[in-house]
């Protein structure tokens, strides 16, 4: 790799964390807000009503799915998506698709409860088609800054919303103590987001579609089509299948057992996923720097996610416990041990499945998804039939490592990614996952260590194995910059890629 090449990535590199890191500061107070929510209500409101908020935004996800068509990836991929001309296309589509789905929900909402036998239900699927419609009347703009590495009105529109939001749930739950206040909280804040939006990244829709944006649009959406529904069955299906055969009050349990469990997947994907398709995508023409920057971030998601994962799974029960503040969650345990694995995995497979929206294919994601959504469709009803939530989490692991199979061969055709190479980012993750692990598990069977001191536990050893990951992997930044210094280094890493990796 030559100098003006390195030069490139390095830039990329430095003004990507630059943008993303406030970005990312926000993510995680937001989503731990958001935590801080959830053990709030769950000692005010009872899980049978979170098993209820549940089946309404699983409903509602189904319907986004079969309408959603990328608009959001399209303006962020598109050279042309920081032009008025595609945001105004762009933001038609995303008010026509809001409108489809509160046209279709409205009139299965009496039906869908009778399917589930709560009648509950129907006055809430009611309202809750405002949250899409608000959603879509976002200005198109906050995507466009997010291409240029401007997350500022992605902080004020989104992670503003949401906090805002989640401080409103917080009085209408101790207020309401039902299922209404999660749903009147969820449409304020998209209200919110919506106003936000136009606040910090203003933008004048007009009645012109211009041909180019809206063939470029149509382009790009075609091979989004149907990518959004084959998501859902691997994210949301685990809800339907549960609702069905289970009560509403494990639904509940287990509901809550994943949201905790998909925190780190939470905060990735709104600090790490604007970043990474961007990044990528400036690479289209140069797939030697592409797989190098894949393997890189693979690994990164490995080192931080799977020691997170074993050690949450190692203290799953009295961590759901202590968090939830009522004993009946411990029910969920292995569930949550099987789902916090799943999600790592998941993390991974949004790295690689980012290079075909940067390469502007999409198509292949789909098929990537398609079969990941056949695998679920396989093994989630029997699974879940006989094994509850444990078997509806480990229907969606199951499927998520056969599909990860599937998904390295195709990365091989288009981008020459070997295998073996991407298995190797999992070497440098056995170790701090193992030791941490060894120790909570000896002291939770040697000693009679209560629910608090296994979580307080599990925080510090976490938090020191996140600690001695960090140090080392600035060192290794040091020592790579180091050593690029050289023309013989640079060609060394030119063939064999980056040392890190």
């Amino acid at each position: 790799m030559d100098t003006e090449q390195e030069a490139r990535e390095t830039g990329l590199g430095a003004k990507a964390l630059k943008g993303g890191s406030l970005l990312a500061v926000a993510t995680v107070f937001e989503r731990l807000t958001r935590l801080g929510r959830n053990m709030l209500l769950a000692r005010v409101i009872a899980p049978d009503q979170f098993g209820l908020m549940a089946l309404v935004l699983a409903v509602l996800a189904l319907l986004e799915a079969i309408t959603e068509v990328g608009v959001a990836q399209a303006v962020i991929q598109n050279a042309r998506g920081t032009s008025r001309d595609f945001l105004n296309v762009a933001w038609w589509f995303g008010i026509l698709r809001g409108l489809v789905v509160a046209l279709v929900a409205l009139p299965l909402a009496g039906p869908v409860a009778s399917f589930y036998d709560a009648p509950e239900l129907e006055g809430l699927l009611l309202v809750a088609p405002l949250t899409v419609v608000l959603t879509g009347l976002a200005s198109p703009r906050v995507y466009a800054l997010q291409r240029e590495f401007r997350f500022g009105a992605t902080l004020v529109s989104i992670q503003g919303a949401a906090l805002l939001g989640t401080a409103a749930t917080i009085a209408l739950g101790l207020w309401l103590q039902n299922v209404w206040a999660l749903l009147l909280g969820a449409v304020l804040e998209a209200f919110l987001r919506f106003v936000l939006s136009f606040v910090v990244a203003p933008f004048r829709p007009s009645l012109r579609w211009e041909a180019q944006s809206r063939r470029d649009l149509f382009r790009f959406t075609k091979g989004m089509a149907g990518l959004s529904l084959l998501t859902f069955l691997i994210m949301q299906a685990d809800v339907f299948v549960l609702g069905k055969t289970a009560t509403v009050d494990d639904l509940g349990l287990y509901t809550m057992a994943v949201a905790l469990a998909s925190l780190p997947l939470a905060i990735f994907s709104k600090v790490a996923q604007p970043l990474v398709v961007p990044v990528l995508a400036r690479f289209q023409d140069d797939m030697a720097a592409m797989r190098r920057t894949v393997l890189r971030m693979t690994r990164l998601v490995w080192l931080f996610g799977l020691p997170l994962a074993a050690v949450m799974a190692a203290v799953a029960g009295p961590l759901l416990t202590v968090v939830y503040g009522r004993p009946e969650f411990s029910r969920v345990a292995t569930a949550f041990s099987v789902y916090a694995a799943f999600v790592v995995m998941y993390m991974a497979s949004m790295v690689t499945f980012s290079v075909y929206l940067a390469l502007g294919r999409p198509e292949l994601q789909r098929r990537f998804t398609l079969v990941r959504a056949a695998l679920v469709v396989g093994l989630l009803y029997p699974l879940t039939v006989n094994w509850g939530p444990t078997g509806a989490a480990g229907a969606l692991l199951a499927s998520m490592v056969g599909a990860m199979g599937f998904q390295l061969m195709t990365l091989r055709r288009i981008t020459g990614l070997r295998p073996v190479d991407y298995l190797r980012t999992l070497v440098p993750a056995v170790v701090p996952t193992a030791v941490p692990v060894a120790a909570l598990l000896a002291t939770s069977a040697l000693t009679d260590a209560s629910g608090w001191m296994l979580v307080s536990l599990a925080m510090l050893v976490g938090g020191a194995t996140w600690s001695v990951l960090l140090l080392r992997e600035r060192h290794e930044i040091r020592t790579v910059r180091g050593s690029s210094a050289t023309p013989g280094a640079r060609q060394l890493r030119g063939r064999t890629g980056s040392p890190s990796t």
